[in-house]
């Protein structure tokens, strides 16, 4: 037997391998999502399924389709009420389902990390979820984070009449369109795994995520520049389908519990290190970061009256949420 020959014979030996643990498996778990190989949402999954498949002594098997493999959030949030996957981590577009999810894109209301933990406590995440798993059939487990969203461009960004000439790439969101439409940008809506090419062929001028989204797919090479906005403070509900959930035996249940709510502390922990430190990768990299002036800050909280207004017309409860918000600002 040459060498290629026996390289594909242990490549099939692997594979068969792989394929009879899951069939070994009593339950097969599969995770769509957005992120990419090293966002922190990537890792909190890594973690969620070794601990899961070693204290369930192989019962579950977990293996996750990161980076939109198994297709656009539209498309996973599909799979998920289907069952075609079992779990998934998407973003504020399941609000489609349950308006009151839009909260979480409520802009420029949290403004620090600390007061993110206190917002999303018991009561919040009680606001946020509404009935979305009547709607839907689809339990949230919790709220892992995506982070501070920021606008890079490929261009500095100093007021709001530099929006005014930028062709920002926004989620399929009426929140955020609402919001840009606002302060003047250009808007171009498009799923996540088209961005990049996008940005490279000049399509668009710039995008707004978090600093780790931003280095996790790879913006950096196709950006200069950042203005730090925090216009948003991110989450990513962590979903599971109600029918596979509830056919699990009680102990497997239990351990879904228990390492879902695991896995959402360590994400948390993950992310707010991984803010200041993808800041700083970013920065390495060549990327010019910019604060907003005063001048620019004024005249957002301005333009905030009257997107409020209309914001609470949309959502239930966002008045609920926004005095939620700002009892918990100080803690």
């Amino acid at each position: 037997m040459n060498k290629k020959i026996a390289l594909t014979a242990i490549a099939v030996a692997v594979a068969g391998l792989c394929c009879a643990n899951a069939a070994n498996a009593a339950y097969n778990i599969r995770i769509g999502h957005y992120a990419g190989d090293t966002h922190p949402v990537t890792k909190s999954l890594q973690y969620f399924a070794e601990n899961l498949e070693k204290e369930s002594n192989g019962e579950i098997k977990v293996k996750q389709f990161p980076n939109n493999q198994l297709g656009p959030e539209a498309v996973i949030v599909d799979q998920i009420k289907r069952g075609t996957v079992q779990m998934a981590v998407t973003g504020s577009q399941i609000k489609k389902d349950e308006p009151n999810i839009g909260l979480s894109d409520a802009p420029y209301l949290i403004s620090s990390w600390d007061q993110a933990r206190a917002v999303y406590d018991e009561e919040g995440q009680k606001i946020m979820s509404g009935n979305y798993e009547k709607n839907t059939g689809v339990k949230i487990l919790g709220y892992m984070v995506n982070g501070f969203r920021e606008v890079s461009a490929n261009r500095p960004i100093t007021s709001l009449e530099d929006f005014g000439k930028l062709k920002l790439r926004i989620p399929d969101n009426e929140i955020h369109v609402h919001l840009f439409e606002a302060l003047g940008s250009n808007n171009v809506m498009m799923p996540l795994s088209e961005v990049y090419n996008a940005l490279e062929t000049h399509m668009i001028d710039g995008q707004e995520n978090p600093y780790s989204t931003i280095l996790a797919s790879g913006f950096y090479e196709v950006q200069s520049d950042i203005l730090e906005t925090r216009h948003m403070f991110a989450i990513s509900p962590l979903l599971i389908n109600g029918k596979f959930y509830n056919k699990l035996p009680d102990n497997l249940k239990a351990l879904v519990d228990k390492w879902a709510k695991k896995t959402i502390e360590y994400n948390w922990e993950l992310s707010q290190k991984d803010d200041e430190a993808s800041k700083k990768a970013l920065q390495d990299k060549g990327i010019k970061i910019h604060e907003m002036t005063p001048e620019m800050k004024k005249a957002i909280d301005d333009k905030m009256v009257a997107y409020y207004d209309w914001f609470s017309t949309i959502i239930p409860d966002a008045k609920k949420w926004v005095e939620h918000c700002k009892a918990r600002a100080g803690k």
